[in-house]
């Protein structure tokens, strides 16, 4: 047998070692796929509204919980959260000239205000794309030319009813007349009859793909009942679209490669954002490879043709694959009515923000909001999300958990499992005990399972169960009157805050959803680290109950950093 030096052994190992990382580096990296979520590219012909701020909320809540799961393995951890500003057509000159500004400066001044608003209510996007960027011109360009190649663009004569306002040809049966005046039936936007000659698109021979597709993968349009009126829809989609339209009439755009006298339409000028975001039109990149197809198009009810029909058409046609999944959200109204300035019942999220803070906003938004139906905005249940559940039930039970009577030490108290029985656990109405450890050990599943339907609501609701019932547990066992000095007391008053303590660390973690600060704060009062505020370590709960270690037993509280989510009085609030 031949003899190997102990200094060779050591070497050869080393390099087998990192031989197996080089190896499993390149695996990952086949398979290697980043989430990439988008909200809809706004129009910027006006400032921002509570629309907006909703579909980049729930983008901004999905993106933070698939952050929350990912960050157990650092190689698949990338997150694409992409929003942005659609500044070409007509609606943007028109929007310009009435400002007296020309369209650059106008798309910059409304652009910036779309970005001082995700700022402000904390919408963490990666990226923010501006269809007056070279890069999105490039790709525009190059998707068009694709297309025209796979030979689904050919030059043609287009008429019909056309609205300025919703950028698009509208056939007879979806307008109206009101008040002796046509106009759109879906918005009641007027109509104008036009003809041009312009570039139009075979739809009719891509549209039974889209249809095959849906069939066979009904959650590709999320809810169901989207599904199911697009599904109602195709049928009517036989006829080519146009896609251009002559510059004459709208210059402020991108031109068509191939002909300078004639504009990319604007709507699709706008869809091709999602792939310039991807890092288009390099698909032999990592980026694009790892990012494209978009796992979601989140998206308001308005847009769901362009999304949902259009646009795969015009990705089968160039050859790449739709999005994973478009999810559609209802509108938001004022007293059961749709939001107008004519109504004079438009909410200034701005100000809004400045009375309660973004996040909260944020966090009321996602509370209120349900994908399937139109959500009301009213001041009463604005200021029972912002008070009730973050001042009232999550910030009342730190307060009085972390107080000096109850927690003399200030540190994270130890379990004793032989006490928890001893606890009063019974709920208002149920005959029953109520197992807290059993209700905290269920949350993460519970908050995932929402996140994944977008149903933010539920999981925000289920998070704040959990600390009602802290807070209960606090006052049905009155630890404030407990000595102390009596150890069967003493245990008891430090099972029972470690049970609080256990249910506001995992509600945090989970909060990080909604409320990244005011989250941040909570757990930095617990003194948990940025490395143990992930999903898994939402999971491990009560370590010591299950006869295992509790790494947060005997740590030193954090700092005082104030109150955690200050009450808003009405007086307070300014919404318009």
């Amino acid at each position: 047998m031949m003899n190997v030096s102990p200094v060779f052994a050591h070497s050869f190992g080393q390099l087998s070692v990192r031989l197996r990382k080089l190896l499993l580096s390149f695996s990952q990296q086949k398979r290697f796929k980043s989430f990439y979520i988008t909200t809809p590219i706004y129009y910027v012909n006006a400032s921002p509204h509570i629309g907006h701020l909703y579909t980049a909320s729930l983008a901004d809540a999905r993106q933070r919980y698939e952050k929350l799961k990912r960050e157990q393995d650092a190689s698949e951890s990338e997150i694409v959260f992409a929003t942005g500003t659609d500044e070409h057509g007509q609606k943007i000159q028109r929007a310009a000239a009435k400002q007296k500004l020309n369209p650059e400066k106008f798309c910059d001044n409304v652009s910036t205000r779309f970005k001082d608003l995700f700022s402000l209510c904390g919408i963490g996007y990666t990226d923010f794309i501006r269809t007056t960027e070279p890069r999105h011109t490039a790709a525009v360009e190059t998707f068009w030319n694709t297309l025209s190649d796979n030979g689904y663009i050919y030059k043609g004569s287009y008429e019909g009813w056309y609205s300025t306002q919703d950028e698009t040809f509208l056939s007879e049966s979806d307008t109206k007349i009101v008040n002796n005046q046509r106009v759109a039936a879906d918005s009641g936007h007027k109509v104008e009859w036009t003809k041009e000659e312009n570039y139009l698109f075979r739809l009719s021979e891509a549209i039974k793909e889209v249809r095959s597709r849906y069939e066979k993968n009904t959650s590709a349009i999320y809810p169901m009942k989207f599904y199911d009126a697009v599904m109602n829809d195709l049928q009517y989609f036989n006829e080519d679209i146009s896609i251009s339209r002559e510059r004459s009439r709208v210059p402020w755009g991108i031109a068509t490669p191939s002909d300078p006298n004639q504009t990319v339409y604007v709507w699709l000028d706008a869809l091709i954002n999602y792939l310039t975001v991807a890092g288009y039109p390099d698909t032999n990149s990592r980026r694009f490879k790892s990012t494209w197809p978009a796992d979601c198009h989140l998206i308001g009810q308005d847009i769901v043709k362009f999304h949902a029909i259009y646009w795969p058409a015009f990705l089968i046609a160039a050859g790449l694959e739709p999005p994973r999944q478009i999810v559609v959200h209802s509108h938001w109204l004022m007293k059961r009515r749709k939001m107008s300035k004519s109504l004079g019942n438009v909410v200034d999220p701005f100000k809004i923000a400045d009375s309660v803070s973004g996040e909260r906003l944020k966090y009321f938004l996602l509370k209120q909001g349900i994908l399937e139906h139109d959500c009301d905005f009213s001041t009463t249940l604005l200021l029972h999300a912002v008070n009730k559940d973050l001042s009232h039930t999550l910030g009342n039970c730190l307060n009085r958990s972390i107080a000096p009577k109850l927690c003399p030490d200030q540190r994270y108290p130890p379990f004793h499992s032989e006490c928890y029985g001893t606890l009063t656990s019974r709920r208002e109405g149920f005959s029953e005990p109520f197992d807290i450890i059993d209700m905290v050990t269920r949350l993460p599943e519970s908050v995932e399972t929402n996140c994944q339907r977008y149903h933010f609501y539920k999981g925000a609701e289920d998070i704040m169960a959990c600390v009602r019932e802290a807070n209960a547990l606090l006052h049905r066992n009155q630890l404030w009157h407990l000595d102390h000095s009596d150890e069967g007391h003493k245990k008891l008053s430090e099972t029972a805050i470690h049970c609080v303590y256990e249910t506001l660390r995992v509600s945090g973690i989970l909060l990080q959803i909604f409320t990244p600060s005011i989250a941040g704060k909570l757990l930095d009062k617990l003194n948990v680290s940025a490395e143990e505020r992930t999903l898994r370590h939402a999971r491990e709960s009560f370590s010591t109950y299950r006869g295992g270690h509790c790494p947060y037993t005997g740590r030193n509280l954090g700092e005082d950093k104030g109150i955690l989510a200050p009450t808003v009085k009405q007086s307070m609030l300014v919404i318009k």
